[in-house]
């Protein structure tokens, strides 16, 4: 039989990423194509606002993404509706306060994913390609191709869990991967 579904809020906005805090399964967070966040602390029954990131309603928030080894510790990437702009934010203090990370900044990110096997590896796809960190954002390198007639317009990315230096890119048409941290890559599109 069909399964029931239940809005849970807030109402208004255009909900573009949801996740859970690892540390407190009922922490629900929730960003809006609008700039802002909300934070549930009870699964999702009540909502309050959380934060706001940039400056004014046009960065979405695609992606929230938490350090499962750290408590307190999240990575938030944005992108802006008005203009190829962009950011990734990180949080060491559970959304209190928020740091722009400048190896992103002007980035349009569509994508990011933290390595589960390694929480210092994240791995953010960009307009202009697939970027990665060694050192919870740091520093930021370019490890597709530069200027790649197909390796841009990142729209998803995913790193294996048991080695971060295989990394699949997820672009408006085609997927890709890399097995080497990104010396090397292959289309995987065989059977789409």
């Amino acid at each position: 039989g069909a399964v029931e579904w239940t809005a849970l809020g807030p109402d208004g906005g255009d909900v573009r990423s949801l996740a859970y805090d690892p540390h407190h399964p009922g922490h629900i967070y929730l960003g809006t194509g609008a700039g802002g966040m909300y934070v549930s602390r009870d699964h999702g029954v009540s909502w309050s606002r959380f934060a706001r990131l940039g400056e004014g309603d046009s960065y979405v928030v695609d992606h929230i993404v938490f350090d499962p080894t750290t408590a307190d510790v999240l990575y938030v990437a944005v992108w802006s509706v008005e203009e190829e702009d962009g950011d990734v934010f990180r949080s060491r203090d559970a959304g209190k306060s928020w740091k722009r990370l400048k190896g992103m900044k002007g980035k349009s990110i569509r994508a990011l994913a933290l390595a589960a096997s390694d929480p210092k590896v994240l791995v953010a796809g960009a307009l202009d390609g697939v970027y990665r960190t060694r050192d919870a954002g740091a520093t930021w390198q370019l490890i597709s191709p530069p200027n790649h007639a197909e390796i841009r317009n990142i729209e998803s990315v995913s790193i294996d869990p048991a080695n971060p230096e295989v990394i699949y890119a997820g672009t408006w048409h085609l997927p890709w991967k890399t097995s080497n941290g990104g010396l090397s890559w292959a289309s995987i599109k065989k059977g789409l």
